[in-house]
């Protein structure tokens, strides 16, 4: 899925099959006035002669020379199948690029190629691209100076300078994982399949943009391949500073880092892969480890797992023998429950929720349009409720908006959305302590316990790190839940509904009248 600003809809042409459809090579023209004519003169006539490559330069408002130059280019040898753009407004580097590809994806293109104009990389090397990509399964392809004998001496490349590349790409590969031999080459491609999943368009503007690219293709596990190229070093200073630049890559890498690791979320990533849902019943101090034990000390029959997910807490539950049902939109993973019913939770189903001695609701209001509606639909449309279902039990769970790091961060004014966490993007509702408590007794339920759960750390860091953490966290959640709950869990009675109410009411009338005409007849 593509994350663009809402816009009419266009029509995409389908992929076509790997090796069969066109490649776009951008020319990406930021300050290279004086070099475009040459770079062009350079690039193989197997690429401008063939009718699988198309050509597009973009130049921003800061001046024409270089669009110029490219257009005068294109007529004098009538190049048909190029493009040459002067924006009306002053573009960054990665603004260009991000121009470029969406013109790619919505222009049917199977790979898009982008070499600077600026003459420091060999357009000789384009052919090799097409041969990689159409050999293989590459969704990145990056043209290294430092992989497999590439010499960047050969190129007058600064000591410093060298150094300085090396270092930052050695800490960039240890944040992410990975064994890149350079992070920093402006001359790649990419398949349009794989620009099709990423919200590149979320990216920087900068020179930071290719980082944030790589590191979108780490994150969705794309196929990146590396190949070598020589590079004509000319010392000219980028129009964003080199300390500047590492210290913005260093920080998107950490930022990865941290993504991962589950500490700090960012919308770059959304939707880079399937969000998979994780097992936290064993996670200490967590609060599906929580809700287990409320159902251990509740000791239900039966339980419905509305919202069940993959169903990680419902086969915790079945080994306790407890019989259980899931509502989610989903299917879960199969033999986690008893039985399974596929609803839309912010539409209707029919399932009386407390003909089961339990009802789990985790992490699920903050998800619904309207919490309240729901949990006063869940009492009123049950036909037993007040009857036979004293057992009955709500056990939900939800996030504390007022957590510490969000009031931390609103005091530094930052008020960020991400793809998981307190402030998941897709979270609807959010609820301090007090208006949890509220919200559920006016919806008619009386408060029998709430629990502050902390921080889980332990899902993020595996160990007695993570351990004592979780457990510091517990601690302090408890002592003020307030500020320090990550989450808090509510185990909570239902009350009668208006229909339960009624039809006792009807029913003490009878009796009534029943006990009446006796005394009325001896009279």
């Amino acid at each position: 899925m593509l994350f663009t600003d809402p816009g009419p809809a266009t029509y995409t042409p389908p992929m076509p099959s790997r090796g069969s459809g066109r490649i776009l090579l951008v020319l990406v023209a930021h300050h290279a006035e004086e070099r475009v004519a040459r770079v062009l003169e350079r690039i193989p006539q197997g690429v401008l002669g063939s009718d699988r490559w198309d050509l597009l330069l973009i130049e921003d408002s800061s001046g024409r020379e270089a669009a110029l130059a490219a257009r005068r280019w294109v007529d004098a040898r009538g190049f048909e199948r190029a493009r040459v753009l002067v924006s009306p407004v002053d573009l960054g580097y990665g603004e260009i690029q991000k121009l470029a590809l969406r013109h790619a994806l919505d222009g049917g293109y199977e790979l898009v190629v982008v070499l600077p104009a600026d003459g420091q990389y060999p357009p000789e090397d384009l052919p090799r691209f097409a041969e990689v990509y159409d050999g293989g399964d590459a969704d990145v392809i990056l043209a290294s100076r430092f992989v497999d004998g590439g010499d960047p001496g050969s190129g007058k490349m600064p000591l410093i300078q060298r150094a300085g590349n090396r270092f930052v790409t050695w800490l960039q590969n240890r944040l992410c994982g990975q064994r890149l031999s350079e992070y920093h080459t402006g001359f790649r491609a990419y398949s349009a399949a794989f620009l099709s999943e990423i919200p590149f368009e979320f990216d920087a503007n900068e020179y930071d943009f290719d980082t944030d690219v790589l590191l979108q293709a780490f994150y969705a596990g794309a196929q990146i391949v590396e190949i070598p190229t020589r590079v004509d070093y000319d010392n000219r200073i980028r129009s964003m500073g080199r300390v500047r630049y590492a210290r913005r890559v260093l920080s998107a890498s950490l930022g990865y880092r941290l993504h991962r690791m589950g500490i700090f979320c960012s919308l770059k990533f959304r939707g880079a892969k399937p969000l998979l849902y994780e097992d936290k019943t064993a996670v200490l101090y967590s609060s599906h480890a929580a809700a287990l034990e409320c159902v251990r000390r509740l000791a239900p029959q039966t339980l419905l797992d509305i919202g069940c997910g993959p169903g990680f807490v419902a086969a915790r539950c079945e080994e306790m023998g407890v019989r259980v049902t899931g509502l989610d939109f989903e299917e879960p993973l199969p033999g986690n429950m008893t039985r399974f019913i596929r609803a839309d939770l912010d539409g209707e189903f029919s399932e009386d929720a407390f003909e089961y001695d339990v009802v789990l609701m985790l992490d699920v209001i903050e998800h619904l349009v309207d919490p309240e509606r729901f949990l006063v639909g869940l009492r009123n449309g049950s036909e037993v409720l007040g009857r036979s279902s004293e057992r009955a039990r709500l056990v939900l769970s939800t996030p504390n908006v007022a957590f510490a790091a969000v009031r931390l961060n609103l005091l530094l004014g930052r008020f960020t959305y991400a793809e998981r966490g307190i402030l998941d993007i897709d979270h609807k509702r959010l609820f301090t302590r007090a208006t949890l408590l509220r919200a559920v007794r006016d919806c008619g339920y009386d408060v029998e316990k709430v629990s502050a759960i902390g921080a889980p750390f332990a899902a993020v860091f595996p160990g007695p790190v993570g351990a004592f953490a979780g457990w510091c966290s517990d601690r302090l959640a408890r002592l003020m839940p307030r500020l320090f709950a990550f989450q808090f869990l509510v185990v909570a009675r239902p009350r009668p509904g208006l229909r339960q109410l009624l039809a006792a009411s009807a029913e003490v009338d009878e009796d009534s009248a029943a006990e009446a005409t006796p005394a009325a007849t001896s009279a």
